[in-house]
């Protein structure tokens, strides 16, 4: 189980947190030489329908150009890799793209709604405005639930 997260800041200073797979991780590493890589034999211009593909879902065109390129060659690091992953699948969603150990987000996840950061990164800290609408939310439930 990979450890690393991408966090990225999203509208209004909401924290988004993406794990990679690690059998993407992998695949930037190794490229599509590997016989279990999901682009082998694939046709030399299968990457440009992909880039195109991503280009169409938003993806900055550097971002889907670098990630086509690792797919194919490989030869990257796992940090570069997860890299790679954060700048294609979060770059063009939110900002502060950020590579952290799952140990440096909050443990308690009752506010994950809650969880804010600057627009230029940082710590997550917890909104207490928002926090206090979640409880307020689960206590009016718990009501619902016993009436």
């Amino acid at each position: 189980m990979t450890r690393e997260r991408i966090l990225d800041t999203r509208a209004n200073g909401r924290v988004a947190v993406t794990c990679p797979a690690e059998s993407g991780i992998s695949y930037l590493m190794r490229g599509s030489t590997d016989p279990f890589h999901p682009w082998h034999g694939r046709p030399w211009w299968f990457w440009i329908v992909q880039f195109n593909r991503m280009i169409a879902r938003g993806v900055l065109p550097r971002a889907a150009y670098r990630y086509c390129r690792m797919m194919v060659t490989g030869g990257c690091t796992r940090r570069d890799a997860i890299q790679l992953i954060a700048e294609r699948d979060c770059g063009h969603l939110g900002g502060a793209l950020e590579i952290i150990d799952i140990d440096d987000l909050p443990n308690d996840r009752t506010y994950r709604d809650a969880w804010r950061r600057s627009a230029n990164g940082g710590p997550v800290w917890i909104d207490s405005d928002h926090a206090q609408r979640i409880d307020e939310a689960i206590m009016w439930k718990a009501y619902n639930e016993r009436t």
